[in-house]
């Protein structure tokens, strides 16, 4: 085979992956419909891609050197310019690619060593753009400058499917050189809250009995991988008095999303009920986020993997909480505690630092517990204040 056919063939099954990838996910796309898209043969395919997952990781790789090409130009000369450059680059390439933006979201969460990789070209960019030496890079300042960029690409090209608005992205540009523009002082003992660890006593034959026992079968060996009966089992009952409750086990990852989502935000909402600023309640929510997920960390899992068995369910998980999210901001702008600003937009980048906070420091657990108070304060400052405020310039 010439070294031109072989680039065509080998193109020609990264275009028709792509394409069911980002629609279908991974684990319900096969090689054999990957062919049938590309007209090729099984035997072609396994001539140039020893598997579906060498493919999907190349897939991947290529869209990481994309990322570093475009961190590699970052214009400008204050930090403001610096910012703007780099996440209107960022948000372009990913809404141009946003195939394969779909196919390295779910990457990121079934691949663990990519995500890794992924972040360290984020670092070595965001290195740049505070022109700081890449190993003195401090998780929060990822969190913050990274982690809010990054989500905020996944809700409004994934999830709505369209460009960052401009205004948001200047309104991403602000936040991280300004912050809130919290007026209040940042109260240490916010930080100091813990909560009781839920032990899942649930009566048997509820409802709540059946969603428990499918959060920890589904968080630990995945949907597919998960059958009605052994859900049942952990249960405690038989697999006919599941369809008394469920018309399916897509519905029941459904119910479960909303479940775990309806906890999560009366979680927060009891966290800081009685805590006085803004600021505070910040540093309070995400203390609050990290002992939960650390309680219920099989949830992480079940929420993202729901990202790519279900549409929509994963937007409505974060939608549910963004609209929870919009009024509070909004009262703490009418009440002079915070700067005016998108209330949405802000939610989201706020959301992206505690989601990204959470991979690290719950599901990597690449911080022992004893030190997250530390970097919360640390995060806090820059939420308070953003990088100009905390001096870096």
């Amino acid at each position: 085979m010439s070294e031109a056919r072989r680039h065509k063939t080998r193109a020609i099954l990264k275009s028709s992956a792509v394409d069911l990838f980002s629609r279908m996910g991974y684990d319900s796309t096969s090689v054999a419909e990957i062919c049938r898209k590309s007209g090729l043969s099984n035997g072609a395919f396994y001539r140039h891609f020893r598997s579906k997952r060498q493919l999907f990781e190349e897939i991947t790789s290529d869209m990481k050197t994309a990322l570093e090409s475009t961190f590699s130009d970052i214009q400008g000369e204050t930090l403001e310019e610096r910012l703007t450059s780099f996440y209107a680059s960022l948000f372009e390439i990913l809404w141009n690619s946003r195939k394969k933006f779909m196919a390295f979201h779910e990457a990121e969460y079934r691949f663990p060593e990519l995500e890794k990789a992924v972040d360290i070209s984020y670092e070595r960019a965001l290195a740049s753009v505070l022109r700081i030496d890449p190993d003195e890079m401090k998780r929060y300042e990822k969190w913050f400058t990274i982690g809010s960029a990054r989500f905020t690409a996944i809700y409004w090209i994934l999830f709505q499917g369209r460009s960052v608005p401009k205004s948001t992205i200047d309104g991403l540009v602000s936040f991280v050189r300004e912050g809130l523009g919290a007026r209040q002082e940042l109260v240490s003992s916010s930080v100091e809250y813990e909560i009781a660890p839920d032990d899942g006593k649930l009566a048997p034959g509820t409802r709540d009995a059946i969603l428990t026992a499918a959060e920890r079968l589904i968080g630990v060996k995945g949907y597919f991988k998960t059958s009605v009966y052994e859900i049942m089992s952990e249960a405690g009952f038989g697999q006919g008095t599941f369809y008394n409750y469920f018309e399916s086990k897509q519905k029941l990852l459904e119910e479960l999303v909303i479940w775990a989502n309806r906890r999560f935000r009366r979680t927060l909402r009891d966290a800081s009920d009685n805590v006085d600023g803004r600021i505070n309640k910040e540093v309070r929510n995400y203390k609050a986020f990290l002992l939960f997920m650390t309680v219920h960390r099989d949830l992480y899992e079940v929420v993202r993997e729901a990202e790519f068995v279900l549409d929509g369910v994963g937007q409505l998980y974060y939608e549910k909480i963004l609209r929870a999210y919009v009024p509070a901001l909004s009262e703490s702008m009418d009440s002079g505690e915070i700067d005016r600003g998108d209330p949405e937009d802000l939610g989201l980048f706020l959301m992206g630092i505690g989601h990204f906070m959470g991979i690290d420091l719950v599901l990597r657990k690449e911080v022992p517990r004893e030190y997250w108070d530390e970097l919360l304060i640390s995060m806090a400052l820059l939420v308070a204040r953003g990088m100009e405020g905390n001096r870096y310039v």
